[in-house]
């Protein structure tokens, strides 16, 4: 069985055949020009086996996909290629296809044209037992990606191996996948040396000259490093946390950029604790010993024209400072952690009442939704588990991992079992819940003596009970459609292209 190091369903082909070996290395590419969604052939031979490597490289000698890396045998094949990268259509423009093998180099020009119809999602693919790639199931003939297989990096122009399965950049922005997440959660990164309030720019080129395309902030945010040089600078990528006082505005734009190697820091996370929070769910998910043990509604950023700064800035990060009661106007917020210069996680804001009472009526109501000034707002009420900020501040050490995920265009929440058990009081109670004993209700209603199941929550008798804020039962059919909707061609946390330069 041949050995190979191939990213399945990211770079998608087709071998159709492979015939005796020839006897030098060689590559032809029919035709040399494609429209955008169409296919192209690749005709390779390889004299001798071994490792073989095969790229494409754009105008500006950045490698946006590789076709192939690893041992094949000798022989001359037949390779077809949709002209995806990283998941991805890549744009039109100019491009070499480089085939390397034993030291030897060869290459040949291909160029990707417009396509006005629209651009078709690329075919999944997958690998046989002998090493070979076939069609599997035809892909929908449509635009969209792919839900389940949407990675941190998906706006990345860059196509890299994976190092380990563990990579934030390179693992699907999938909760189910609980052993997939939690072996990221605990993967070592690449963080900027520094002040934890302090950042860095990216440069376009590898020179302190060179412009700033975003800002990476130091001791808490990871970066995704794709080249290390020899003259001293690594290429990297990242979402940018640009503030309203950075020296670049690009506000949460993923980039690419350069900085000097001798910043670049590896770091272990805790090992006890991981979290995720899911812009598109509005949801923090605690993992432990690798599995999800808990979730919490929260409110990330809602930016606007004037305050485009506000979208919570997506990546990888520590938590690297406990910071306490901070004030933000009027507003008091509790146990927070600090995760990005002046980004923190913390309970839900309040306002004093005259009575000295603490008022959360203005902002409560809106965890599950987008709400903050970028910071993550996180539910006081303990949930089922007994799990709130409060526990958190108590129980999660320096340097645990938190990961935020963008809400790109084509994510979808998967709906709930239609068995899944809810639960309310029907003596009166206006809530449904996902637990029969919630901590957001006084003890004398409780164990609720209702329970119904997802399926029927669009019954009548169901209709008007609303979602429980602390148990986080699943939100209604409709809801989720709602949500899934707008996913279909919008990414909600990716600030438009005229605010990004602070324009």
């Amino acid at each position: 069985m041949r050995k190979w190091m191939i990213l399945l369903c990211v770079f998608p082909l087709v071998f159709v055949s492979a015939s005796i070996a020839g006897d030098h290395l060689a590559i032809t590419i029919a035709p040399s020009q494609i429209s955008i969604g169409e296919t192209l052939h690749v005709y390779f031979t390889v004299p001798v086996s071994g490792e073989v490597s095969l790229t494409a490289v754009n105008s500006a000698g950045v490698v946006c996909a590789t076709l192939m890396k690893g041992y094949i045998d000798a022989g001359s094949y037949d390779l077809v290629w949709d002209g995806a990268g990283n998941g991805r259509q890549l744009p039109q423009g100019e491009y070499i296809m480089y085939l390397s093998a034993g030291g030897l180099k060869v290459d040949m020009d291909f160029t990707i044209l417009s396509n006005d119809s629209g651009i078709p999602i690329a075919s999944i693919h997958a690998l046989s037992e002998e090493g070979l790639y076939f069609s599997a199931e035809a892909a929908p003939d449509n635009d969209e990606p792919n839900a389940a297989g949407i990675t941190p990096a998906y706006r990345s122009e860059y196509s890299l191996p994976l190092k380990h399965e563990a990579c934030y950049w390179c693992t699907p922005m999938d909760i189910s996948n609980e052993n997939a997440v939690w072996a990221m959660l605990v993967a070592p990164v690449i963080i900027v040396e520094g002040e934890q309030k302090s950042q860095v720019v990216l440069r376009a080129e590898p020179s302190d000259d060179s412009q700033g395309v975003g800002v990476v902030t130091c001791a808490s945010q990871s970066v995704h490093v794709l080249e290390t040089r020899e003259d001293g600078w690594s290429l990297v990528e990242c979402y940018s946390s640009s503030f309203h006082d950075s020296k670049v505005k690009a506000w949460n734009k993923f980039v690419m950029g350069y900085i000097k190697t001798n910043k670049l820091k590896e770091r272990r996370p805790a090992q006890d604790y991981g979290i995720v929070i899911d812009k598109l769910t509005q949801t923090l998910y605690l993992f432990s010993e690798g599995r999800l043990i808990s979730t919490l509604l929260v409110s990330t950023g809602l930016y606007n024209d004037n305050q485009p700064y506000n979208e919570t800035r997506s990546g990888e990060f520590f938590i690297v400072s406990r910071v306490g009661e901070f004030r933000s106007d009027r507003m008091f917020c509790s146990w927070a952690l600090r995760f990005n210069s002046g980004d923190l996680l913390h309970e839900v804001p309040h306002v004093k009442n005259g009575d000295g009472s603490k008022n959360y009526q203005n902002t409560e109501p809106k965890l599950g939704t987008r709400a903050s000034h970028g910071c993550i707002r996180t539910q006081r009420l303990k949930n089922a588990q007994g799990i709130n900020m409060l526990w958190l501040w108590n129980n999660i050490s320096l340097y645990t991992k938190m990961v935020i995920w963008e809400d790109y265009a084509g994510r979808q929440i998967p709906l709930p079992d239609s068995n899944i058990t809810l639960y309310y009081n029907p003596n009166g109670g206006s809530n449904y819940h996902a637990a029969s004993m919630c901590g957001a209700v006084r003890n004398e209603y409780l164990p609720f003596s209702g329970s119904f199941t997802y399926g029927e929550l669009n019954d009548s008798q169901y209709k008007k009970l609303t979602r429980c804020m602390y148990c986080t039962p699943p939100l209604r059919p409709t809801d989720i459609e709602a949500i899934n909707a707008i996913h279909l061609t919008e990414s909600p946390g990716e600030v438009p292209q005229h605010l990004r330069q602070g324009k």
